[in-house]
């Protein structure tokens, strides 16, 4: 047999080849020592599972780190708006007299001969208001026989009439404005209300 023949030439004092040890490893079931594969020592895995630990420790931290960032850059951004909002009804607010005062301009232009000071101060009034609408800044005017709507509207007068329903608007006493769709100032109004019969 050639195992047994190498054997016996082993015995008499030959040398096996690295080739025939190689060969009587692999006929064993065995592998080289070349080709042996290490297992890594108990205390290598400790120290393996530890930093795999402490990678998924810094992995969560990066993560929830990131979040809380994007929900502050949110909470900055929505307060930043909410701030901007503020400030642009305070100043229209404030500015709205200056419609109502060309409103009486124009009221009173109407009873001018100068019918140039009539159509002056109507561009006027009306530039004034495309500057407002650039900023949602809209008129609310109501139509007589309008319902009265508290959202709206502000009672200053009741008016005692047959000719309207109850609680509907007659006429407009001042302009009332709403700033992207949210009510600035309401408008000013008469509300018809039945006479009372004795």
């Amino acid at each position: 047999m050639k195992d047994e023949e190498k054997y016996a030439a082993g015995n008499s004092g030959d040398s096996f080849s690295e080739d025939d040890t190689r060969e009587i490893a692999m006929h064993c079931g065995e592998k080289p020592d070349a080709e042996a594969e290490e297992a890594p020592a108990p205390q290598e895995l400790d120290e393996l599972r530890a930093k795999a630990a402490e990678r998924d420790k810094f992995l969560d931290q990066l993560q929830r780190a990131t979040a809380d960032f994007i929900n502050y850059q949110k909470r900055m951004a929505k307060e930043r708006q909410s701030i901007r909002q503020a400030a642009l009804r305070d100043l229209m607010e404030a500015l709205l007299p200056v419609l109502d005062n060309l409103e009486h301009a124009i009221a009173a232009a109407k009873n001018s001969p100068d019918k140039a000071l009539l159509e002056g101060v109507t561009l006027a009034r009306d530039e004034a208001l495309r500057i407002f609408g650039n900023f949602g800044v809209e008129q609310i005017r109501p139509v007589a026989g309008e319902r009265f709507d508290p959202n709206l509207h502000e009672a200053v007068m009741i008016e005692e009439t047959d000719n309207a329903s109850e609680n509907t608007v007659t006429e407009e006493v001042r302009t009332g404005y709403t700033l992207d769709g949210k009510t600035l100032r309401a408008t000013q109004v008469k509300v018809a209300r039945k006479p009372l019969r004795g």
